[in-house]
């Protein structure tokens, strides 16, 4: 609810400030991202809102600069931190489609194997196949992929389509290779009178087998993880620490440049905390919804 109420008063600020600067600026390559991942504004509102976030990161990185800088530390690279936040911002914004489209493709892809086990079970039944996507739709276990087998009731509810053609339409514009190819088969075996019940209990027990592997799969990169993390963001700083500590011993208090202090300032304050910043991103971008 937080988020929602945050993002809400960020577009309003957009919509108030930069929104009239960028309202004209087309992109087809970027507006074709941006629909495929489901974003509901236009570009020139997606650029306003991250100029927007880039501005309101710059000056409170500013602020908290100047803080640092009056009472902490009077070091001038400290106030080199808000056009940090300025450059980080604006790299953000550039790959953020590109990135979210990624993740949209590897959560349809991680979900699949269950949905397809959901449908198979309705193909049973008997019931028509527009019925199994219509289940998915419906489903808020599958975040990305029930907005895409929503997308196939709209074309046929809105633009009159057959469920075959639906069925194609979304095969063209879903950034999922597996999803598309499920959806192709699918189609191919409606359109040719194919019996639906058979071709979805075998997709189900090839679903089933690659939702075992994913899942062994998800574990051991976990483990993975977790041990290089304790390495890199514990193992390692603590033995930094100690060997600066050791080589201050020899350095006349000052190890390039720096005092003890100083470098146990730094690293505390900021290449740690930005280092797990990095490291939450990289989990971030290989965990799936």
């Amino acid at each position: 609810m937080l988020k929602k109420l945050l993002l809400k008063l960020l577009y309003k600020i957009a919509e108030k400030t930069f929104y009239n600067l960028t309202k004209d600026i087309e992109s087809p390559k970027l507006k074709k991202k941006l629909g495929m991942i489901d974003y509901p504004y236009s570009v020139g509102m997606y650029i306003a809102f991250s100029l927007t976030v880039i501005f309101l990161s710059f000056i409170f990185s500013l602020i908290i600069g100047l803080i640092l800088f009056f009472l902490v530390a009077q070091n001038p690279l400290i106030l080199v931190l808000p056009f940090i936040t300025i450059v980080a911002g604006t790299v953000i914004a550039l790959i953020w489609p590109d990135w979210d489209l990624v993740k949209k493709k590897k959560t349809i892809d991680a979900n699949l194997p269950l949905a397809i086990l959901t449908m198979s079970t309705i193909a049973q039944s008997g019931a028509p196949p527009q019925y199994m996507f219509k289940t998915i739709a419906n489903n808020p276990e599958y975040p990305r992929l029930s907005k895409e087998c929503k997308k196939i009731e709209r074309f046929m509810n809105q633009l009159g389509l057959s469920f075959t053609k639906a069925v194609d339409k979304m095969s063209e514009i879903t950034p999922s290779p597996s999803f598309k190819s499920f959806l192709k088969e699918l189609n191919t075996t409606v359109k040719s009178g194919g019996d639906l019940r058979e071709f979805m209990a075998k997709r189900a027990e090839d679903a089933y087998f690659k939702y075992m592997m994913m899942l062994e799969r998800a574990g051991e990169r976990a483990e993975t993880m977790a041990e290089i993390y304790t390495i890199i963001m514990i193992a390692a700083p603590l033995f930094l620490f100690f060997t600066i500590m050791m080589l201050n011993m020899f350095a006349a208090g000052k190890l390039f440049g720096f005092t003890v202090n100083d470098i146990l300032f730094y690293g505390i304050i900021f290449v740690l905390p930005l280092a797990n910043i990095i490291f939450m991103f990289v989990m971030q971008t290989m965990s799936v919804e």
